[in-house]
């Protein structure tokens, strides 16, 4: 007998009867039907029903609209009264290094703590670590992220379980991380070696699995973590076997200076004179770059990864022609924290000498970014991203009855100025229910934060233990020790 699942009554079954699903197993009806909500497609024409309804089967959207066939036969109804419907957020750009949270943020910077930090993760770490990931994207609402990270074997797995969409990419990097600290850039073939191998068995072992959730992508870390040979060599990989690449580009001072001093060029124009800028790439962060740089990406079809940096023109770079998404890049996976820090870094730009007061993303273009502009960017547009037919049944709900959201005039600037992850009571993915009623239903959360915690702790205090004078800046920072 097929399993069946309700959303504390907002899901009836119109024919037979039920029995509860696992606690572990995803419900999947062949077909369901969204009705009676607030539905904002976010395709290109920006079609908005405001009493609209969403008919899948299986994995894919059939109908969307006002009224839909008669003859359609749902086994299971979804009331979205009060609800708005929302194609699921496209994270761009994200790493898992949740067991930074707290540490990073209190004791040092990017390159006296983030990456000598990541020097002590090893590959059965996201064996304790994955499923906390997955359950923090898909309680957000991020049915599909492009994630970056050193041993990504474990998350799959993760993800094959959970239910997320990913792309997944093994980083390629070749300094030694503990010297990088002094800003001594140390290149270690033996370390390149093996993050290739990392990488190409990632694809041969992951890319197209998980009845095609998970996808794979090549990634050379940054051009200053990276040689130029290792650069080509990741591209004629993803040329032969028709893989997208991504990359950090203009992410620090550090990255600018030391491209500089090697190359006697912006890392832009290295990796444009490489002929590694192309539409095949995608470049997380592009803070450091100026306007020559910025038209040598503009021609050349790669799409910026935007993630947390005020400072960065995000309007400008999409008036230029240049393909745009969010990331939340490291620490904290939510996009709607996100969002809000795109509003107040716009606004700062404005009060900037010589800007137009004009320029910035409107609340409904923000929305855009973080779901529709995000697949194009990473060229699944054509899968997911917005809600219409023939697309992937990646959908998110958000229960507008909470006084932080309504009474409102405009539901969607609501969600953008003042919404949370807790209002996502449903969450869709590949047409699998794996949010229902605000709890996920793939993932036993308290089992993997537990066991999460359990791996966090180990890697701080191992790093705390090699790092004293860091032991000791922690003691300072933490008053109740």
């Amino acid at each position: 007998m097929r399993r069946r699942a309700f959303l504390g009554g907002s899901i009836a079954a119109l024919a037979g009867g039920c029995v509860e699903a696992s606690d572990r197993e995803a419900p999947r009806p062949s077909k369901i039907l969204i009705q009676n909500g607030f539905i904002a497609t976010m395709d290109r024409d920006r079609r908005v029903y405001r009493r609209g309804s969403v008919y899948i089967e299986d994995d894919r959207i059939v109908e969307v609209g006002e009224n839909l066939s008669p003859t359609i036969r749902p086994e299971y109804v979804v009331n979205a009264e009060h609800k708005v419907v929302l194609p699921g957020f496209v994270n761009t750009h994200a790493h898992l290094q949740q067991y930074f949270r707290g540490t990073y943020e209190l004791i040092g910077d990017f390159y006296q703590v983030n990456l000598p930090l990541e020097g002590y993760r090893r590959p059965d770490d996201m064996e304790q670590l994955g499923l906390a990931s997955c359950a923090e994207f898909l309680y957000g609402g991020c049915t599909t992220a492009l994630v970056i990270y050193t041993y990504p074997d474990g998350f799959a797995r993760a993800c094959e379980r959970a239910g997320n969409r990913v792309i997944l990419a093994a980083d390629i990097e070749e300094v030694d991380l503990e010297r990088l600290r002094d800003a001594v850039y140390d290149y270690l073939p033996e370390k390149r070696e093996a993050a290739f191998e990392r990488a190409v068995a990632l694809y041969q072992n992951w890319h197209g699995q998980a009845d095609g959730r998970i996808t794979t992508c090549m990634s050379a870390k940054a051009a200053d973590l990276a040689i130029p040979d290792t650069f080509l060599r990741v591209q004629q990989f993803a040329e032969e076997h028709d893989l997208r690449m991504t990359t950090h580009l203009a992410q620090s001072r550090r990255e600018v200076d030391q491209v500089r001093r090697l190359y006697g060029k912006s890392p832009t124009r290295h990796l444009h004179d490489l002929g590694i800028l192309n539409a095949r790439l995608t470049a997380a962060h592009c803070t450091y770059t100026d306007e020559e740089d910025l038209r040598l990406i503009a021609s050349s079809g790669t799409g910026i990864l935007h993630c947390r940096a005020t400072r960065n023109p995000v309007p400008e770079w999409i008036e230029m022609g240049i393909p745009v998404g969010l990331g939340t890049d490291d620490y904290h996976h939510d996009m709607l924290t996100l969002l809000r820090q795109q509003i107040d870094g716009q606004r700062n730009r404005r009060q900037l000498p010589g800007r137009d007061s004009a320029d910035r993303s409107t609340y409904y273009e923000l929305l855009e970014l973080a779901t529709r502009r995000g697949a194009e960017v990473l060229g699944i547009d054509d899968e997911v991203g917005s809600i219409e037919p023939g697309k992937k049944a990646d959908i998110i709900l958000f229960d507008m009855m909470n006084p932080y959201l309504t009474p409102t005039k405009e539901p969607l600037t609501s969600i953008v100025l003042y919404g949370s992850s807790t209002d996502i009571d449903t969450v869709f993915v590949d047409g699998a229910l794996l949010k229902e009623n605000g709890r996920l239903t793939t993932i036993d959360i308290k089992q993997a934060l537990l066991a999460g915690q359990e791996r966090a702790t180990r890697i701080i205090d191992t790093f705390f233990q090699e790092h004293p004078e860091q032991a000791e800046n922690w003691e300072r920072a933490v008053p109740y020790g």
